[in-house]
This record gives C-alpha cells, structure tokens and sequence, in this order.
C-alpha cells in the first residue's frame, strides 16, 4: 500500500506533478473509462528521455470536453488542427489552428470541441527551472504569460516542428539547440517578469493556510467550516476569497491535488486501486472518471515505461 505523507508530497511533488513517461501507441489508446472516446479520438503522453523536465502531450477530439482544471508547471502548446474553445480567464475563447497556448502555473482552463469537425493540439508541460533556463534574456528571475492565447505564426510552427522532434529519438544537440531558441523567442515576445500585485496581504496569508491544510488531509474528507476555521474567516467570506485567489472552488482545488499526487502514485507504478484508495477517491471507477475528466487520458496512459532509459541530455544539469 502506498504510504503518502505531506512531507512526502512538500518535497517532490512541485516538480513532479506532471512527469509522465513515455506510453506506446497501443498503450495510449486502450479504453478511456465509463466515457471512451469516439471513432477517431485519441490522446497520447510521452516524455523523450535524453531530455529531462519537458513532457509532451498531443491529442485529437471531436466532443470529448475537459473539465476546469490548471497545472502547476507551465503549459505551453498550439492548436495544430480544426478550431477549439477554451475557458480561460472568465471567459470563453474560439482557438482555431495555429494559436499558440500559454498557460501559467494554477491558471484555469478547459478545452472544448468548438465545432463538429474536431480539433486537435501539442502540448509542453516545463518543470519551472528547465523553463528559466530555457529563456535566456531572463533568467533567473520569475515569468509569467501575459495572455494565454497569442497568434505567432513563426512561433507556432517552430512549436510544431519541435513537438514532432520530441516525438523521435533525434540527435540531441539539435533538439535542445531548438528548445533554446523556440522557448527564449517564447519569453522574449510574450512573457513578462513578475511583478508584484497589491493584494489583501492577511487574506492572502489565510487562503495560504487553508491551502496548505487542504493538501495535508487531502486524503480525508474536509468541510468548509473546518476550512474556514483554519483561515479564521467566516464560512461566506472564505468562501468568497478562496475562489477569487485560486479561480476555483475549495473542493475543485482539493480534487485536482488528489489528481496531482495521484499520478505521481501511478508513475511509481502503484495499482489503480491502491492509488485510489491513497488519494481519497470513493473507488477506482471514481478516480477513473475524474482523471479522464481533468487530464484527458486513462490512469494506464501513466503507467511506468519498461525501457531502460537512454543517455541523459546536458540539460539535466540546469
């Protein structure tokens, strides 16, 4: 059974929320649950393993719909085909092909089908350092974003081509050659160093309690009222500042962490019922469902990959 702690948690899981390894094809498009997709959808996730930090994500739908959802990495992709809508930012957005997708850490999201003829996009998932080591112009210092959808017509292909590189077992000078300049044209055009915005500083501070007591028990069933205890606020108040500092609800922030520490579980290779029951699911049907329902793929489409890895990339160093 796995034993998860929020030690455990405090000090992996920022980098590894999102570090999936590499599924074969067959693996990748097995049943996707109570919903399975239709004809012709698919969805694959993979990492190139002479490349650390960068996970990769591409996937074609045609009425598969994901829920509100964010990613504690930045997200970074295009639509490489047909048109998408996407919530972001309390409103929603038609993307059609060639937008290029920017997505800061905790920032909400969920695509959808805009149209009946499907879509389908690329997407990079960068562990925060490899993402400052990338941009050149700014590093170290903090970027964010500034919008979450821009047109760069030579920025997205350029995306494209490097997404497609990653797929292959290419020659890893030309591979980060690429990174580098794909991602420091990224932060030079589109990103900004971040400021600091005037905020209630003693909510902020009681919101980062509640935070950080939800992702110590998130494996036990949690009321509001002990929420806002916690945060020394009344129940409506917390309420009220919980979604306008973090986008969502108390229980949809404590669902996408369970989902979190759910995948670190099943890259380790823990069973689906063991991973279930460590993350407070009802069962392995519900866990099932709700990953589907955030992520887009199946708890198999995280499983482990049997091969030995191949030799590491000089960007393990950053």
């Amino acid at each position: 059974m796995i034993n998860a702690t929020y030690a455990e948690r405090n000090s992996s899981s920022k980098v590894q929320s999102l570090q999936i390894v590499a599924a074969s094809a067959s693996e990748v498009q097995r049943d996707h649950g109570d919903q399975p997709l239709t004809k012709g959808e698919y969805a694959r996730i993979w990492r190139n393993e002479r490349l650390d930090g960068v996970e990769l994500f591409q996937g074609f739908y045609r009425s598969f719909a994901f829920s509100k959802h964010f990613h504690r990495v930045p997200a970074i992709g295009i639509v490489d085909r047909g048109s998408m809508r996407s919530y972001c930012r309390r409103g929603d957005h038609v993307l059609g092909a060639g937008t290029v997708l920017l997505f800061n850490p905790g920032e909400i999201h969920a695509p959808a089908p805009a149209g009946e003829r499907g879509w389908s996009f690329r997407m990079f998932y960068l562990e925060e350092s490899l993402f400052r080591l990338t941009s050149l112009n700014f590093a170290p210092q903090d970027l964010r974003f500034r919008q979450p959808f821009v047109q760069d017509s030579v920025l997205a292909s350029s995306l494209s081509h490097l997404h497609q590189e990653l797929e292959s077992d290419g020659d890893p000078l030309h591979v980060e050659s690429l990174l580098l300049g794909v991602f420091s044209r990224l932060a030079d055009r589109h990103s900004e160093v971040v400021g600091h915005l005037p905020t209630n500083k003693l909510d902020t501070a009681r919101i980062d309690l509640a935070l950080q007591y939800l992702e110590a028990h998130y494996r036990q069933k949690i009321s509001l009222a002990e929420l806002a205890q916690v945060s020394d606020m009344s129940p409506s108040h917390f309420l009220r500042m919980f979604r306008a500092t973090t986008g969502l609800t108390p229980h949809a922030y404590l669902t996408q962490f369970r989902i979190e520490m759910a995948i670190s579980f099943l890259r380790s290779g823990s069973s689906f019922a063991d991973v279930a029951s460590a993350t407070g699911f009802t069962d392995q049907s519900h866990f099932t469902r709700t990953l589907k329902r955030i992520m887009g793929v199946t708890p198999g489409q995280y499983r482990p990959s049997s091969r030995a890895g191949l030799r590491q990339s000089v960007l393990k160093r950053y």
